[in-house]
């Protein structure tokens, strides 16, 4: 039997434990991969911290909503990639911390680019054109964003400056040479500034300046505060139908040298607790898990 790394119960990096379970059977529209590297990410700890219950997560389950990997099987109706094809993939039901996982959404890995990066892009990347979307940026507006030195804030300031948006990027000092070389203005919780629209892409805590930078709830998205509702804000999940064309869209820019990516490091996946623990002591690095 395959091993994963289990949710046993909500709390701290200890209930993530490395465990047998039963191999998973692709469904329509599923192909299953053997994983070669998982990506991991702010909204995974507050998944299994218990704070964040909006994507289905369980004791019992696997998190990891991205990895990168060989096409092991395919599921019934799933056309256009073949056993044995590298693809890069989110994965909308979770279970990317594991030796196997199914996903719903994937893009071919050009042969140029690493497992690591593979793995780094498709949630980062997928969140980033979204919450773009959602807060309906266009050329010639300025956008505040928290946690631009963060994988999604990384990418999210590269898309939005490429649409001819001007980015206000709170960052901590560290990161202020990295956001002004990804052409964003850093600027600090706190400042007063004014926006037209406004991304949470740090977590929690942010909210209130971005409203009243913005003004307007619709203008504003995060991505995993529980608190969003009480601020008239929503908290963005991923829509399948887009998934695919952002995913396909950014992995060629990766491929081209178009797009840059958060520094990474590697954790091997049965220690999936340590790399949580590293997260949320404030790592500058993106961590992936590593069978």
């Amino acid at each position: 039997m395959p091993n994963a790394v289990v949710l046993t119960d909500f709390g701290a990096p200890e209930v993530l434990r490395w465990q047998e379970v039963v191999l998973p059977e692709p469904g329509p529209g599923q192909v299953r991969l053997k994983v070669a590297a998982a990506g991991v990410g702010p909204t995974d700890l507050a998944i299994r911290s218990g704070r964040l219950r909006a994507f289905g997560a369980a004791p019992g389950g696997v998190l990891g909503f991205e990895a990168a990997g060989t096409v092991d099987l395919v599921g019934p109706g799933v056309t256009g990639v073949s056993v044995g094809d590298e693809v890069a993939a989110q994965l909308l039901s979770l279970g990317g911390y594991a030796e196997f996982a199914l996903a719903e959404i994937w893009t071919a890995k050009p042969a140029g680019v690493s497992w690591e990066d593979a793995a780094a892009l498709p949630a980062s990347a997928e969140a980033a054109v979204r919450v773009l979307d959602d807060v309906r940026l266009e050329g010639g507006q300025t956008l505040l964003l928290f946690g631009g030195g963060g994988s999604v804030g990384i990418i999210a300031t590269q898309l939005a400056v490429a649409r001819g948006a001007r980015v206000l990027s709170v960052v901590r000092g560290h990161d202020e040479r990295l956001v002004g070389e990804l052409g964003a203005e850093p600027v600090k919780l706190g400042d007063t500034v004014r926006a037209d629209a406004a991304v949470d892409a740090a977590g929690t805590g942010v909210l209130r300046e971005a409203l009243a930078a913005v003004g307007d709830p619709r203008r504003v998205v995060s991505l995993s505060d529980p608190q969003a509702a009480d601020f008239g804000v929503r908290v963005s999940g991923p829509r399948p139908q887009a998934a695919t064309a952002a995913l396909a869209e950014t992995m060629q820019m990766l491929a081209a040298g178009r797009l840059r990516l958060r520094a990474q490091r590697t954790v091997p996946l049965p220690e999936a607790a340590e790399a949580h623990r590293q997260l949320e002591a404030g790592t500058r690095e993106k961590l992936i898990l590593i069978p």
